[in-house]
């Protein structure tokens, strides 16, 4: 069975909670990524790294041959500016489309209408699900099962979207009453790409202002030190392995 567990709040990076990602699978995918401090994603990173290991141990056991280790599903936030990490973890959830995520607000009441944005701060609920492929090799994924929002950016409409307030002067018509409208005038819903998230404070727990940019968060350009300790751990459980041969 998969081990549920749920974060503390962090950012959202890149959210597609309130409609599925359909860029590289029709199908769709709900996916976030979390930036939380350091010291708040340490928990999670033991349960993962600590289902990994048994995983791995157990398919060791079967067939006492030695296991390619696939990336984790976390790694350490980088200032675009230095180059160097910001003390923050970035730890990516996802599900497929068939399993749309619940989302509540910050009392516990389901949101059944909402177009979350790029740096709310936000909970997850997710559950570690391990997996093993020939080509990637044995890893963990994070699946999206709930988010609770502490605090709701949404995804402008219309020409507000593009920073227009209503302004007194030409129009190209009066508007129709909602009452009067005929059904077929109704307007679809523009929905955004989810926008990338501000940088977080690990210090100060606030976001910080920035200019947004057209890409996910970079992968640090060293091994993620908790990534590192995995990998030893999975070595030595294979040296082990062949001591016991």
């Amino acid at each position: 069975m998969n081990k549920t567990f749920t974060t503390p709040k962090g950012v959202a990076y890149f959210p597609y909670i309130s409609q599925p990602d359909t860029k590289f699978d029709e199908a769709g995918v709900y996916k976030v990524n979390l930036c939380v401090p350091r010291a708040d994603a340490e928990p999670i990173i033991k349960l993962i790294n600590a289902e990994i290991v048994s995983g791995i141990k157990g398919l060791m056991e079967k067939s006492k041959k030695e296991i390619k280790q696939a990336p984790v599903p976390y790694s350490d936030e980088i200032d675009e500016d230095t180059g160097q990490p910001t003390g923050n973890v970035v730890i990516k959830f996802k599900s497929k489309a068939a399993w749309k995520p619940a989302v509540f607000d910050s009392k516990g009441n389901m949101m059944t209408s909402h177009n979350i944005y790029g740096g709310s701060v936000i909970k997850v609920n997710g559950s570690i699900a391990f997996y093993s492929s020939p080509s990637i090799g044995a890893g963990a994924t994070l699946r999206l099962r709930a988010v609770q929002i502490i605090e709701y950016v949404e995804g402008a409409e219309g020409a507000t979207k593009f920073g227009f307030d209503s302004e007194d002067g030409f129009t190209v018509e009066e508007p129709v009453a909602e009452s009067e409208a005929p059904a077929s005038a109704a307007a679809p819903m523009v929905v955004e790409t989810p926008a990338p998230a501000p940088k977080y404070s690990a210090d100060k727990g606030q976001t910080v202002s920035t200019v947004p940019v057209a890409e996910e968060p970079k992968a640090a350009p060293a091994v993620d030190s908790s990534a590192s300790a995995l990998a030893d751990e999975i070595t030595a459980l294979m040296a082990e392995v062949a001591d016991d041969d």
